[in-house]
């Protein structure tokens, strides 16, 4: 009998890790929002001073890279791409559990959310690189519309979602080191060069409503920030803004006014300061919505000289 009982446990002690290899190997394995968690979870402790988060304004412009180079800052870009308030959220709490910032960056590009809820594809770039937790839950839970509920354990599950990926399969699922490098830290650096007309919106003095859902899980992450006495940069980071997005952030302009509870906050629109960056915009942007190479060393220089001269950040390159 003990004989027959060690059998089947050992059956399926190699059923599970057979099976955690299979579920391994087909993952998704996006570089714009699923592996920068999972990469995540893998800095040593104490390593992440400077907490970045947001959607691919965040991740494709802000570089630790450069910030670590030029200014000894230690930054990690923990972000998804089209990144609603409540995913952010959520991956704030779940980086308490494992870092100890000293700043957190947040990009506000997306207040501009029209809609309380996300597409599928949103929730597998924003939720499946988390671990299994309370916050993966509710992080899911959020994203859903009501009518959708039912799925939020198909997608804690995730097999159920990239189950029939084995038809695309390519070398890099079966070795992780061909999507990211050792030296990633959540960055997604793109080189296209795309030609733009530099926008003016000077003009806008109009206010928008932000929509109530990522009004809400904005404040949560501020409150959450007071509550670990993390200092809070808001930025925007350079791209072709559009009217109705300047409206956005003159109402967040308004808010912060008024909302002086919170006094570890500050802002900065780098899309204020084009010439002062020396931004080019026949060679530095990549599209609409994100610098390439050429352009983020000059951004990059500014957020680090801003963190510099107003943030007690620790200056690793003077250790």
């Amino acid at each position: 009998m003990k004989k027959k009982a060690c059998r089947v446990v050992g059956f399926l002690l190699i059923l599970t890790m057979v099976m955690l290899k299979v579920n391994d190997v087909v993952a998704f394995k996006y570089t714009d929002g699923v592996t920068q968690m999972e990469q995540f979870y893998r800095q040593e402790k104490g390593s992440v001073d400077v907490l970045v988060l947001g959607s691919s304004h965040a991740f494709v412009n802000v570089n630790p890279a450069m910030l670590d180079e030029e200014f000894g800052i230690w930054a990690y870009d923990l972000c998804g791409s089209m990144q609603p308030m409540w995913n952010t959220y959520y991956y704030f709490k779940e980086a308490l559990k494992y870092q100890t910032p000293q700043l957190v960056v947040l990009d506000v590009y997306r207040l501009v959310e029209a809609f309380p809820y996300s597409k599928e594809s949103k929730i597998v770039k924003n939720t499946y690189g988390m671990k299994l937790s309370r916050n993966k839950y509710e992080s899911i839970k959020e994203s859903l519309a009501p009518e959708d509920m039912e799925d939020v354990w198909l997608h804690m599950a995730e097999f159920p979602s990239y189950h029939s990926r084995y038809v695309d399969l390519t070398r890099a699922d079966f070795d992780r080191s061909l999507v990211v490098d050792d030296d990633y830290r959540g960055a997604h650096p793109v080189t296209e060069v795309a030609a733009m007309v530099r926008p003016e919106v000077s003009h806008v003095t109009e206010r928008m409503e932000i929509e109530p859902k990522t009004m809400e899980y904005f404040e949560k992450i501020l409150m959450l920030a007071a509550e670990y006495e993390i200092p809070v940069l808001l930025i925007n980071a350079p791209y072709i803004v559009q009217e109705d997005d300047k409206k956005v952030f003159n109402t967040l302009e308004d808010y912060l006014e008024t909302q002086k509870i919170y006094e570890n906050v500050s802002y900065v629109d780098f899309n204020d300061a084009y010439d002062e960056m020396g931004i080019d915009f026949a060679t530095d942007f990549a599209d609409y919505n994100h610098l390439n190479v050429n352009g983020l060393p000059k951004f990059n220089h500014a957020l680090g000289t801003y963190i510099r001269e107003n943030y007690s950040v620790t200056d690793h390159g003077k250790e």
